[in-house]
């Protein structure tokens, strides 16, 4: 219980080098993900859209149905979409939706290429998916996170799906990166401290001190020259082919 009241606490400051998450809220990332959204029409699908947020962000005139899970919307979120489904059987006919959204989800999916195969037959030839992945990020809403993709797997499983990748970029730097997963592990630790040490919290300022020192390590060599080898997430944009899934 402390740790999820700091954790709501923390969360007021995600914008600050103190947030263990820092790096992701100064990425760009809701910037990137306007500008592809703004890019759909027609019918919009977004697959585990939890409180429907993604909404407000498509332009005007699309028509947005959000889906989600019963166990994880209802449990999880306290949320109720448009539609209650598993992504790995749409209740939607062939060709029924010009766009698809597809944000942190995928890896939350027993059998990814069933859900990939059901987004490839759902949506128009033409139509485009937005995906955003995780590929170096701890495990999160357990037990409902089952994998991560390199960007090759991506590509190949959604060629498969009659799906091809138009753009796909890697999100955060290695030094990013590497100080990303740093500051989760010290804000790790400062919650089994909450929940089980709890005499071990004079240790708490430190360790706050160290998510500071190493988010601002992080940015700062950033400007390094870097290959893609080591992303936080992947965020691409696919077209459905005009011929069917292989």
């Amino acid at each position: 219980m402390r740790a999820r009241s700091i954790r709501r606490w923390i969360s007021k400051i995600r914008k600050l080098p103190l947030h263990p998450q820092w790096l992701v809220a100064v990425s760009g990332e809701d910037r990137m993900l306007a500008a592809a959204l703004g890019t759909l029409s027609g019918r919009v699908l977004d697959i585990g859209c939890t409180d429907r947020r993604l909404a407000a962000l498509l332009p005007s005139g699309c028509e947005y149905i959000g889906l989600d899970y019963p166990d994880t919307a209802v449990t999880m979120y306290h949320t109720r979409p448009d539609v209650f489904a598993d992504a790995r059987g749409l209740p939607f006919p062939t060709a029924s939706f010009q766009g698809v959204i597809f944000k942190d989800v995928l890896e939350h999916v027993p059998g990814p290429e069933a859900a990939l195969r059901e987004v490839g037959r759902v949506l128009q030839a033409g139509g485009h998916l937005v995906l955003w992945i995780p590929f170096l990020y701890p495990i999160h809403d357990a037990p409902h996170d089952f994998q991560r993709y390199t960007e090759h797997g991506l590509q190949e499983y959604l060629r498969r799906c009659g799906l091809r990748v138009v753009e796909l970029e890697p999100v955060l730097t290695p030094m990013e990166t590497s100080a990303l997963l740093t500051c989760l592990a010290l804000g790790d630790a400062a919650e089994q401290i909450l929940e089980r040490r709890l005499w071990l919290a004079p240790l708490l300022p430190v360790l706050a001190l160290l998510v500071l020192s190493a988010n601002l390590w992080g940015k700062a060599l950033s400007w390094l020259p870097a290959s893609r080898f080591m992303p936080a997430f992947y965020r691409l944009m696919a077209v459905r082919e005009a011929a069917g899934p292989q």
